[in-house]
């Protein structure tokens, strides 16, 4: 193969992997709004929101003995069938 065309070929792949990732990114940025509307915590507060979630990654950070629990408890908001069940 000339280099040309590999090069062509490793372009055509590298594109192909960024609109994925992009792709990727937006399902995630969905699944995070999805999971703020089913917690009611759209409501709260930017600063409010913005603390708890430091605090939840310092918690993951130290293996804080909290973390399995906020698992369990987000286990249940995320499992099929919960449709639009608010939990609070």
């Amino acid at each position: 193969m000339a280099t040309s065309e590999r090069l062509k070929t490793i372009d055509s792949q590298i594109n192909k992997l960024q609109i994925r990732k992009k792709k990727l990114e937006e399902r995630r940025k969905n699944q995070i709004t999805t999971i703020l509307n089913r917690c009611g915590a759209t409501k709260m507060s930017d600063a409010v929101l913005a603390g708890a979630i430091l605090e939840a990654v310092r918690a993951i950070s130290q293996n804080d003995h909290r973390v399995a629990t906020w698992e369990a408890e987000g286990a249940n908001i995320l499992k099929p069938g919960r449709g639009k069940k608010k939990f609070v």
